[in-house]
């Protein structure tokens, strides 16, 4: 399977304020993005517009040669992981994920993805009985849940040490493999490999 994500000319608002302009990039099966830039350069934004959540924008986002503007159904596509874990902290480890797998309508084995990500043993723990570190692998599920074909993460590697980074390296990995596509914002030191990187700083409106 290929894909391709086209960006033309991308101008995303905040309200009536411009946080960037004129980023353009081709994206194709395969490959990971790194997305670098100063506080407030657009990095989240960047990810939350390819993902649909913000609207207010110009230029085009083409997946497929499909406008994403046009075609709301392709987002079901896309994978966005914010930064916030988006986790039931009422809830066990295993509900929640129950509760993804429902939302996903997935057929993939939970089992499976608890050795991809090392919380078999957190399964019956409630997550506000967890470290951030174990509450963002647990969100981390989600991807694996899901069907989608590009995964935009933002910030993924925040509470993960070492050797959690490479779990999630040989995650984006296999899902390249698959004819995926990965995006990821990070200011830090990262051991993630990535094919090309996008630096904010030169498209924001600061």
């Amino acid at each position: 399977m290929s894909n391709k994500l086209i960006i033309n000319d991308l101008e995303c608002f905040r309200g009536e304020k411009i946080i960037f302009k004129r980023l353009s990039c081709n994206i194709e099966s395969n490959q990971t993005v790194l997305i670098r830039g100063t506080n407030g350069s657009g990095k989240t934004s960047f990810l939350r517009t390819i993902a649909g959540y913000i609207n207010k924008y110009n230029g085009t986002i083409l997946f497929n040669d499909n406008d994403l503007h046009h075609e709301k159904s392709l987002l079901s596509n896309f994978q966005f992981i914010g930064q916030k874990n988006s986790l039931k902290e009422n809830l066990t480890v295993l509900q929640n994920i129950e509760i993804w797998k429902l939302i996903y309508s997935s057929k993939k084995n939970i089992n499976e993805i608890l050795e991809h990500l090392d919380i078999g043993s957190l399964l019956n723990k409630d997550i506000n009985s967890l470290s951030d570190g174990q509450k963002k692998r647990v969100s981390l599920s989600r991807l694996l849940l899901s069907n989608s074909m590009v995964w935009l993460l933002d910030e993924p590697l925040v509470f993960l040490d070492e050797d959690k980074s490479n779990l999630l390296a040989n995650i984006i990995l296999n899902h390249n493999n698959g004819g995926g596509i990965t995006l990821y914002s990070s200011n830090t030191d990262t051991n993630l490999q990535y094919d090309n990187i996008i630096k904010m700083d030169d498209y924001a409106v600061l």
